[in-house]
């Protein structure tokens, strides 16, 4: 196996010389936190995190004269502020993590990045591992970044072997110091969509559901919902799920019951009766029908003049989901027509719908019963 180095410096065009005195020190720091822990590593195995920040500390300080770097400019921080430790007047930080397993992986910081320095323009991470033979290792904090997990809040996932171009930025199509710039909604809305459209191309039922639109904590059940609130829900999701109208039964109604949880807080384990309850219907307009329409296209008809008010006035949040939802082109400017093309084509393509003239059913406002 190919040993990691134990020191990455950032890839810099026209590195000044802050930029080589910083890695000098940082270079030299882990060399001599590598010594040390090799001369009595039974000592190091039971440190706390706080342990390994101090330690980080005093190595660099240690290191400092021979790189000629003023100790006094490295400073702990506390009060959570990140990162863990700030070198004065250079413009770069470090993170400090370490895991007391045999591996190189653990939970980072959160994503947001709400307590970060503002002086701090690079940040290394410097990880220890403090299972099997401990070590440390430094590198450029976003290339180390390979994915993102949530505890109390989204927080990167750590690996120290991950190599730069399986970032989470990489994967995101993004740069670090591009997106954690961004303002907190729209660093939300990129991950999001990033998770939707990645188990949409692996076809998984999955979203992220602590990036939703919700605000509230406490989850409660859609069949306690008014009869309007339903029907709102209803129209939504007739706008949003084209696989409500495909031949899947299986998968047909699970991005629904998934989509309710993440962005309402509500639970629905029987979501198929309210689009299938009461089986066919069987009077269009007064009259008997010849085949009998499944009871889908009911509910199309019956909520058909929410939707059309909905994509000709759009609300924000109609058109955030449009955007994770919609997989198939369509005209932002005419969103209803776009919608009209869809749910045509779908019908075409489902044997069991094939036979409902469902555009001209809506542009005649149609009813069933």
């Amino acid at each position: 196996m190919i040993q990691e180095p134990r020191f990455v410096t950032f890839n810099l065009e026209g590195m000044n010389n802050t930029d080589k005195l910083v890695n000098s020190l940082l270079s030299n720091s882990i060399k001599f936190m590598n010594e040390s822990v090799s001369n009595n590593p039974i000592d190091y195995k039971s440190m706390s995190g706080s342990d390994i920040e101090e330690f980080s500390l005093a190595s660099m300080k240690e290191v400092a004269s021979s790189v000629s770097f003023p100790k006094e400019r490295i400073h702990l921080v506390r009060n959570h502020i990140f990162p863990d430790i700030l070198l004065k007047e250079t413009g770069y930080g470090v993170e400090i993590k370490s895991t007391q397993k045999d591996a190189w992986t653990s939970t980072g910081s959160s994503i947001i990045e709400s307590s970060r320095n503002e002086d701090v323009e690079r940040i290394y991470m410097l990880f220890g591992k403090l299972g099997g033979i401990p070590e440390f290792r430094c590198k450029p904090y976003q290339q180390c970044l390979s994915n993102i997990a949530v505890t109390h809040a989204p927080r990167y996932l750590i690996d120290m072997n991950l190599d730069q171009e399986d970032s989470i930025f990489a994967k995101m199509q993004t740069e670090y110091d591009n997106f954690r710039q961004l303002p907190e909604a729209d660093k939300i809305s990129k991950v999001r969509k990033y998770y939707i459209d990645k188990a949409r191309k692996e076809k998984k039922h999955e979203m992220p559901w602590w990036m939703g639109e919700t605000t509230k904590v406490n989850l409660s059940f859609y069949n306690d919902l008014s009869v309007d609130d339903k029907n709102e829900i209803l129209a939504r999701a007739c706008i949003l799920f084209k696989s409500l109208y495909n031949k899947d039964n299986k998968n047909r109604y699970r991005p629904i019951s998934l989509w309710l949880c993440n962005n309402y807080s509500l639970l629905c384990p029987n979501m198929r009766d309210d689009f299938s309850a009461g089986g066919q219907c069987t009077i269009l307009n007064g009259r008997t029908l010849e085949r009998p329409y499944p009871h889908i296209v009911q509910e199309i008809l019956k909520n058909h003049s929410r939707i059309k008010d909905l994509l000709n006035h759009p609300d924000e949040d109609i058109l955030m989901s449009i955007h994770d939802y919609w997989d198939f082109l369509y005209n932002p400017n005419d969103l209803y027509n776009s919608w009209l093309d869809m749910i045509e084509e779908c019908f075409k393509e489902n044997p069991q719908l094939s036979f409902v003239p469902i555009r001209k059913h809506i542009e005649d406002d149609a009813k069933l019963s």
